[in-house]
């Protein structure tokens, strides 16, 4: 070969990788993102009172144990015991809580484990550092009862990231303008695309609010509505020291659609519970019966090759 079919071989190659472009992840409705969202958030309760509890999102499963990714403050107190409420309204009793937080100074992070014989849907995970300034996002979590309540309804709230830190003591660098509520610590940060980006778990506060609660005159945190995630990417960093592996997880690193977090409405999201907390489980039902019709067919074909 001559030196210029040489150089138009080089030339060639190069220009054939440069046309090699890496597609976005397909834009999705609030609605859609949230039919993801109802079925893999979880509450997390502590059986020290009603007041104590956080959220979660599942994360991984191994025949009947499941993972919840969370934050360690949620599930901090070794004297007590925490059960995890699904979509359905099943609670499970956390058999173990894994720390990622090693000192004070360390992100604020831990993986709870549950055993069920029911068919729970995974969160997918993506590449935290593609949420930007500007990126839309989503919150998805428990809140606390309010003034008089008992029972936990879901939330899930839109908004943007505002700032990215540098560095913080407790991993929190992801802030963001969605509205949340106390009790939603450990809760999911989606993108609009429908993945985990990031582990909720501070609300900046202006001073608090006095109240009337059914034990007496009590106290409500005024939220500022700045809010700040651990990054995704923070925990699959720490993962190996709680004996986790990448393949556990369900991973989905295309880069997000570059489009707003839609405006949600709660009376729409009360609605998307209801129809979201079941729908799923015919998915997965689906899925398993597929399953098995696939793997009749195959031992049918290495015993009748057609």
């Amino acid at each position: 070969m001559n030196n210029w079919s040489q150089s138009f071989g080089i030339m060639l190659t190069t220009t054939v990788t440069a046309l090699v472009v890496v597609q976005p992840a397909f834009a999705k409705t609030a609605k859609e993102v949230a039919q993801t969202a109802v079925p893999t958030t979880v509450q997390i309760n502590n059986a020290l009172g009603s007041g104590l509890g956080g959220s979660g999102v599942i994360i991984a499963k191994d025949g009947k144990t499941y993972t919840v990714l969370t934050a360690y403050h949620v599930v901090a107190n070794p004297n007590t015991e925490y059960t995890i409420k699904t979509s359905r309204g099943n609670n499970h009793a956390v058999k173990s809580v894994k720390s990622l937080q090693t000192g004070e100074n360390t992100p604020d992070l831990a993986v709870v484990i549950f055993e069920s014989n029911e068919e729970y849907a995974i969160a997918p995970l993506s590449d935290s550092d593609e949420a930007t300034i500007g990126s839309g996002v989503y919150i998805s979590g428990y809140p606390l009862p309010g003034v008089g309540g008992t029972e936990r309804e879901y939330a899930f709230t839109n908004g943007q990231v505002t700032n990215v830190r540098n560095s913080d003591p407790e991993g929190y660098t992801l802030r963001y303008d969605a509205v949340t509520r106390r009790g939603m610590s450990g809760g999911p940060v989606f993108d609009v695309s429908g993945r985990v980006v990031g582990i909720h778990g501070q609300g900046d506060t202006a001073g608090s609010l006095a109240v009337q609660k059914e034990t007496g005159q009590g106290t409500e945190e005024i939220k500022t509505g700045l809010n700040s995630a651990i990054p995704i990417n923070t925990f699959m960093q720490l993962m190996p020291a709680v004996g986790m592996e990448e393949k556990e997880l369900k991973i989905d690193n295309e880069p997000p659609a570059n489009v707003d977090a839609e405006v949600v409405d709660p009376e729409d999201v009360d609605n998307w519970f209801d129809d979201y907390a079941d729908d799923l489980l015919e998915d997965v039902k689906n899925q398993i019966e597929r399953g098995i019709r696939n793997q009749i067919d195959r031992g049918i074909r290495k015993v009748l090759p057609f």
